[in-house]
């Protein structure tokens, strides 16, 4: 009999998850013995299938901090190749997860939301979804403002599109390849307030993510 298969079965550490970190995802915040409970659940039955939108939000908390706590080692994360700037998404997850957009949000938050980068090159990752053969579904763009008021601009398949500081955007870009062109406002990407390049798109599309730094 083949092995269960579940949104959590990649994870060894979900027993050493911090319940408030979890909580810190959710609106409304759920009380913890509740949560405490949820994720015992998830410990013993991780091939559940969640079966309400709140426990389609729980699952996503729960796999952020996972995925947070997921590298032990600088470079030895499974879902990251640093050297080629790639996020790699395991297929299987779509199988409990309810579109791609919300998985690769919740490995976004994880990765991203307090990266520190430490060349202008990382600004750019291409996102790969990982099966017997991966495909790569689309590129996540972060830019770094000054201020509270930076802006981007982007314009991709003579479409404009403008992301604010604080913001996440997704921006369609069925293409295999996609040129861009953009200009910041307070903020710089990839070393430039203003450049026209080529990155990867597929069925997600560019991801821009203006929240960080």
């Amino acid at each position: 009999m083949p092995t269960p298969i579940g949104l959590f079965d990649s994870f060894d550490n979900l027993d050493q998850l911090s319940l408030e970190a979890i909580a810190a995802w959710l609106k409304p915040v759920p009380q913890l013995d509740y949560l405490e409970d949820y994720l015992a659940n998830r410990i013993l039955y991780p091939q559940t299938i969640p079966q309400t939108e709140r426990d389609m939000q729980i699952d996503l908390a729960i796999l952020r901090e996972a995925l947070k706590a997921s590298s032990p080692k600088p470079g030895e994360n499974p879902f990251l190749n640093v050297a080629l700037r790639k996020l790699l998404i395991p297929a299987k997850l779509l199988n409990f997860v309810p579109d791609l957009a919300s998985l690769t949000w919740a490995f976004i938050d994880a990765f991203f939301l307090d990266h520190q980068r430490k060349e202008w090159v990382e600004d750019l990752w291409t996102i790969v979804l990982m099966d017997d053969i991966d495909e790569v579904v689309g590129s996540v763009m972060l830019p770094h403002f000054d201020n509270t008021g930076g802006v981007m601009r982007v314009i991709l398949m003579n479409k404009n599109y403008e992301i604010r500081k604080g913001n996440l955007m997704l921006i369609p870009c069925p293409r295999e390849r996609c040129e861009i062109a953009y200009k910041l406002m307070a903020g710089k990407v990839l070393g430039k307030t203003e450049n026209a390049i080529e990155v990867y798109g597929g069925k997600l599309g560019l991801v821009v993510d203006g929240r960080g730094a």
